[in-house]
This record gives C-alpha cells, sequence and structure tokens, in this order.
C-alpha cells in the first residue's frame, strides 16, 4: 500500500508540474527560454492584432451641419414686394431674394434704389438676413447755359 501511495504522489506532482510549466509558457516565461521562435510568433500576432485595431474603421460622431457662410449681394433694385426683392449687378446678374419677418431693414427699398443684401441659403431659397438700401438718385438737372460775360475793353494808354 506504501507503493501505491507513492505512486499516486509521484503521477500527482508530474501532472502539477506538466500543469505549472504550461501555464508559465502561455505568461511568456518558457516561450522565451525555448526559443526566439515562439517569442517572435507571438510578437508577429501581437502586432498583426494592433494592425487591424488601428485599421478598423471608428464610428464616425454625427456632427452638427455647418452654417454656411452668409453671401453678400449688392446692386440695383429690380423690384420689391413684402416676401421677395430682386437685385440687379451692372453686369446683369440678378438674384431674387426672399423676406420676412426676421429681415432687419434699413433704409427705403424702392425700385431703382441701390441696396446691399446679406443673406443665407435655405435649401434653394436665399434668404435676406439683412438689407441696407438708399434712395434712387434724382435725376441730375440740366445746367442752365451760363450768361455770356460783357467783355471788359482795357483802356489803351498813350
Amino acid at each position: 500500500m506504501r507503493k501505491l501511495v507513492v505512486v499516486l504522489a509521484v503521477v500527482a506532482l508530474v501532472f502539477g508540474l506538466v500543469a505549472a510549466a504550461s501555464a508559465y509558457a502561455q505568461v511568456g516565461g518558457i516561450a522565451k527560454s525555448v526559443g526566439k521562435g515562439v517569442a517572435k510568433e507571438q510578437a508577429k500576432q501581437k502586432a498583426t492584432s494592433a494592425a487591424k485595431q488601428a485599421k478598423a474603421p471608428k464610428a464616425k460622431e454625427a456632427k452638427p451641419a455647418k452654417a454656411a457662410k452668409p453671401g453678400k449681394f449688392s446692386g440695383t433694385i429690380s423690384s420689391v414686394t413684402d416676401s421677395n426683392l430682386v437685385v440687379a449687378k451692372a453686369g446683369g446678374a440678378t438674384e431674387t431674394f426672399v423676406l420676412n419677418a426676421q429681415t432687419k431693414k434699413e433704409g427705403n427699398l424702392q425700385k431703382g434704389g441701390k441696396a446691399t443684401v446679406q443673406y443665407k441659403v435655405d435649401g434653394s431659397n436665399k434668404v435676406a438676413i439683412s438689407v441696407k438700401a438708399s434712395p434712387p438718385k434724382a435725376p441730375k438737372a440740366a445746367k442752365a447755359p451760363k450768361a455770356a460775360k460783357p467783355k471788359e475793353v482795357k483802356a489803351i494808354k498813350k
């Protein structure tokens, strides 16, 4: 019976050592002593794993829509209503702007007057943020011809 107990103890000791060695190898202790091949393989696996994580597309955060930069347009007022303003440049470019309750109006919007419109794009509409207008220039009055001045006669000294 003593022999049986000793044999079982030796078997248990061997299994315990094998299990401990296996666990130590997984941690990396024996891999270093076994050779560079195992250590290199583990390093490759770690590098590959890190590269895959770096290449993995990150979830894009939803960015708030950027507010469109306000535009500016200057020209002569072609027409004006309560809800629309049409401004034409000298070169022929014409723009139509939406006027609303938030539109700041400075000056008198009259056909023929000059206007500078600051606007934002809302879909397909250009909504006026502010309008600065100046009245149309009065036509220049024709100048009356100057009255002829009588010429002075110089006395000749003798």
